[in-house]
């Protein structure tokens, strides 16, 4: 596994490295409080907030998300032209734009072109276009839209969903609480995985450190390996990073990916 040969990198490379907290070598011997900076307790989930126990390979699902009533803009008693953009991409032949108790803006469904005419009921001269890539829509209506008018957008939009890499239910997070070289993990399911920290290097900006943690999750002997890391700023750690593996008992392997907030 690629994780591994991080591993031996790793151990390779702590002789190059000053100010080390903790001792040389494959395990861990002491602990120096005064490296607090070094503590990789937090709360680790996926850079994009989705699943964090994920298939090796980026593998992806679509799945078709609703929007229903977004707040596009809000009349002012003067304005008639109005423009912004949805939140998201909206599926072709979804995208209703609409005011309350009164117009309906809707695309095309059999439409190709980017930029594209919104049809609008009732007909009384108003207009609207809508631009896919950009996501920005236009309205002009022949009269001023009264003062606290609300123009909303009811859509659809298509997403890709990482497709999970563990058995029973989606892992999203880990918790991990450290204590010395001791570790517990905690995930979004409530499973618990203990182990400890290995070798260990830092400098005056950086350090990193393997770990290992096992435990049973949703029925699964599983156990965790990677790799730690954080920059370190002003005394404190900055952004800090696992990177790991998942193993389940019988041979199934999950990438994680996880950042601390």
């Amino acid at each position: 596994m690629k994780i591994f040969l991080q591993f031996i990198g790793l151990t390779c490379c702590v002789l190059a490295f000053s100010g080390c907290e903790w001792t040389a070598g494959g395990g861990v011997d002491s602990w120096n409080e005064s490296g607090s900076w070094g503590d990789f307790s937090g709360s680790y989930k996926s850079a994009d907030g989705g699943i964090l126990v994920r298939q090796f390979g980026g593998g992806t699902t679509p799945v078709t998300n609703t929007i229903s009533g977004e707040v596009l803009a809000t009349g002012t008693g003067s304005a008639t032209a109005f423009e912004g953009q949805t939140a998201y991409t909206p599926v072709r032949g979804s995208l209703t734009i609409f005011t309350v108790g009164g117009y309906r803006f809707t695309d095309d469904p059999s439409s190709t072109a980017d930029t594209v005419s919104l049809t609008v009921t009732p007909a009384d001269g108003s207009t609207g276009r809508f631009n896919y890539s950009t996501r920005a829509w236009a309205l002009t209506f022949p009269a001023p839209l009264a003062s606290g008018t609300q123009i909303l957008g009811t859509y659809q939009y298509a997403a890709l969903t990482p497709i999970q890499g563990n058995h029973g239910n989606a892992i999203y997070s880990f918790v991990v609480q450290q204590t010395g070289n001791k570790l517990q993990f905690i995930d979004s399911n409530a499973s618990t995985y203990t182990g400890a920290l290995g070798t260990t290097t830092s400098n005056s900006t950086s350090f990193a450190a393997q770990f290992s943690v096992a435990g049973v999750s949703q029925g699964y002997e599983v156990t965790i390996v990677g790799i730690f890391s954080a920059v370190v700023s002003a005394g404190s750690s900055g952004s800090k990073v696992m990177k790991a593996t998942y193993i389940e008992d019988g041979g199934n392997e999950a990438d994680i990916n996880a950042v601390a907030n």
